[in-house]
């Protein structure tokens, strides 16, 4: 390694197979002062790699708190060293540059990270003559590393749509600016150390520097905080990095004033693999930092990119909120997540739909679906903006779900689809690759049974709640989940979320087709109200040749509805009808309609903005006159309850019947027609998503 070059071509480690450097590494450790605990060896298989365990022949479990490495601050790697930083009454250990001494200039251009990074390229070509060169001899080379900067050629087409192919381009096209600002600075320099600094070497050292580098604050026992701040400096510790991620795993880096120790805070038992804990890793971030990913991640979640278009209220109520809150410092970070059902880092009290969907996401989504009456309602505080919960908001929250959904089903079929192919991995990029899409699909549609859960009980009218027609009626919720789709574990934890957290949805049962709401109504007004609907569609679609077959999907079905219950509201109000009395439900839904949406005048004739949806209205208008005239007791049967009609402003005139079509447009919720089906397709073709339209009726 004395005349290494930057193709790699003499790294003494990557021929080897036993453990001799990696003991050799300890060895040199050991004789700069660090310390291996006695029950800890170095071991080595085919599943794990190399990695540290307690020895099988140990005679105890290892107990909690137990100090099982040290590494000397003399062998760690950092922004310091590549200072030369000596020692100081206040910071009494040194970190020397050993012999490799980057301009001032350069550094001071290009920053601590990106000098960190030059460093340890300038390093590695020591070779054997280097400090560090008992280290740098146990770390991959680029034909082992698997992170996605180091795909090419049909590893690539692993990662075809997947949200890691942009995110591959754009970090390679960040570090390419930064390998050629950095070699342009040391030109201009005219540092003649560069030679070897190739961009090749940049892409190795930086991946070091991502996929092994700790924080900062290992160094906190000698330097100061100022010094050593988390974004700027990042540190390679030798041997402690060899341990592999654990989820949860209970560790701690503790800062020493001499050394940084490993430190368990949990037993470990003879042959038991001591892991170090990353950090609560997703599966991208793994991929995309360490170049491996996990088939049953606790820890994995989906980053859902959702756009605020300008213009829109989710983006106005952004701008709103850094206006009001300065302190934000312009920006506010997403947090938009989809979770994995075993995501173990939950607020106990979180709801249903919040331990799969962050809060985040559902109240952006929420604000980008609701109608001009719940934005008027909106709140906006430091802490996140949204809809409150509050009467005839829970319509938001339905359009959000079906929204989520739709994004849910197209990102899973996106992934089946571009992998269609994809099936046989030939080496290690393209089995962490195979994982990591399947882990992707997997997110996507568990979290499509709980969202498709929360709307299925919107549609449930005589759904009580109680525990045991709970369990009965998410049994067969879960039936419709084709046999074998999700492991055994994964449909019971599916199964103890929805029963043992509280949903966002107050109510049951307030999205309605046009054949339910006349159940809504008195009993002795749900036969005259059926039989009227059923005259005034079928004279409709006679009438007007767009509206043939359209039966019950009418555009001017719901809006009718309205009219009737706002008719039979006013005049029992009003005293134009004796002994009628609407449901408090829909009393309340009327007034409230009434309230945020003002009847419109008598004196001025009301026309919608779009000139195609006029045109159908004033068709509709004259179906209804010539209906009126011709065939009256179609009205007169309801009379008993909506008061007069014979009079230019009745309760279904031109003017009222604009109303309810705007309001309409408003109140209802498109909802995606049986979710589920996505499950028991192949995922090639295309899947025809169809919607359904609602009536959204509040429960009180």
């Amino acid at each position: 390694m004395a005349n290494a070059t930057a193709d790699f071509a003499s790294s003494p480690n990557k021929n080897e197979s036993n453990l001799t450097p990696y003991t050799t590494l300890l060895t040199w450790t050991l004789q700069h002062g660090g310390h291996l605990h006695p029950s800890v060896q170095i071991a080595q298989d085919a599943q794990r790699g190399i990695h540290l365990q307690v020895a099988r022949d140990w005679p105890s479990r290892v107990p909690t708190d137990t100090h099982l490495i040290k590494t000397p601050l003399s062998t760690t790697i950092s922004y310091f060293n590549a200072i030369d930083r000596p020692s100081t009454p206040a910071s009494p250990v040194a970190f020397p540059a050993h012999g490799l001494h980057l301009p001032p200039k350069f550094m001071e251009a290009v920053g601590p990270k990106e000098t960190a990074i030059f460093f340890l390229m300038g390093q590695y070509l020591k070779g054997e003559d280097g400090f560090w060169f008992p280290y740098l001899r146990t770390l991959p080379d680029p034909r082992d590393l698997t992170t996605p900067v180091f795909y090419e050629g049909e590893d690539l087409r692993w990662l075809e749509g997947t949200s890691l192919a942009a995110a591959r381009s754009q970090r390679e096209v960040v570090l390419r600016e930064r390998f050629e600002r950095g070699m342009g600075v040391l030109g201009e320099c005219g540092w003649k150390g560069r030679v070897g600094f190739t961009w090749e070497l940049y892409l190795w050292a930086s991946a070091i520097f991502i996929s092994r580098a700790f924080s900062a604050k290992v160094l906190s026992g000698v330097i100061p905080e100022e010094e050593a701040r988390e974004e700027n400096v990042s540190v390679l510790l030798p041997l402690i990095d060899m341990g592999n991620h654990r989820p949860l795993a209970k560790v701690e880096w503790r800062a020493g004033d001499d050394n940084v120790a490993f430190v368990v805070l949990e037993d470990v038992s003879a042959g038991e693999e001591i892991s170090n804990n990353y950090g609560p890793r997703n599966n991208e971030q793994l991929m995309m930092n360490y170049g491996f990913c996990m088939p049953n991640n606790p820890c994995d979640h989906r980053i859902v990119s959702l756009r605020a278009p300008p213009g829109s209220p989710l983006q106005i109520a952004r701008a709103h909120q850094l206006q009001m809150y300065p302190e934000l410092g312009g920006e506010v970070e997403d947090h938009y997540y989809v979770f994995n059902v075993f995501y173990p880092l939950l607020a106990p009290d979180s709801s249903m739909e919040h331990s799969i969907f962050s809060p985040a996401l559902l109240d952006a989504v929420s604000v980008l679906a609701a109608n001009n009456r719940e934005l008027e309602t909106l709140e906006i505080a430091s802490h996140g903006i949204k809809i409150p919960n509050v009467y005839g908001n829970s319509r938001a929250l339905l359009a959000a779900m079906s929204q989520v959904i739709i994004e849910l089903i197209t990102h899973a079929l996106k992934l089946r689809s571009t992998g269609l192919d994809l099936q046989h991995p030939t080496n290690l990029k393209q089995t962490h690759a195979k994982i990591y899409r399947e882990s992707q699909i997997m997110l996507s549609e568990t979290a499509l049974v709980i969202a498709a859960w929360t709307l299925h009980r919107a549609r449930l009218h005589r759904f009580t709640g109680s525990w045991e027609e709970t369990k009965q009626v998410l049994g067969a919720h879960l039936a419709r989940v084709p046999a074998g789709r999700f492991p055994d574990e994964i449909m019971s934890k599916v199964q103890v979320r929805i029963l043992e957290r509280k949903s966002l949805l107050t109510h049951n049962g307030e999205l309605f087709t046009l054949k339910e709401v006349p159940d809504l109504l008195p009993v002795e007004m749900q036969q005259p109200c059926k039989a009227w609907f059923q005259d005034v569609l079928s004279v409709s679609e006679n009438a007007i040749p767009m509206l043939t077959d359209s039966g019950e999907s009418s555009p001017f079905a719901f809006p009718m509805f309205m009219c009737l219950v706002v008719a039979i509201h006013t005049a029992s109000q009003s005293g134009a009808v004796e002994g009628v009395t609407l449901p408090s439900r829909l009393s309340r839904w009327a007034g409230f309609l009434l309230e945020n949406y003002p009847a419109p005048p008598n004196d001025v004739a009301w026309a919608v903005e779009d000139e195609d949806d006029e045109y159908l209205l004033s068709q509709f208008d004259e179906a209804i006159d010539g209906l009126r005239t011709q065939n009256p007791r179609v009205f007169a049967r309801l009379e008993q309850y909506t008061g007069e009609w014979r009079k230019d402003d009745w309760w279904l005139s031109p003017n009222w019947l604009r109303w309810a079509s705007m309001i309409g447009e408003q109140e209802c919720v498109q909802v995606p027609e049986d979710p589920l089906s996505l499950l028991a397709t192949g995922g090639g073709g295309q899947l025809r998503l169809s919607t359904e339209n609602f009536l959204y009726i509040p429960q009180e």
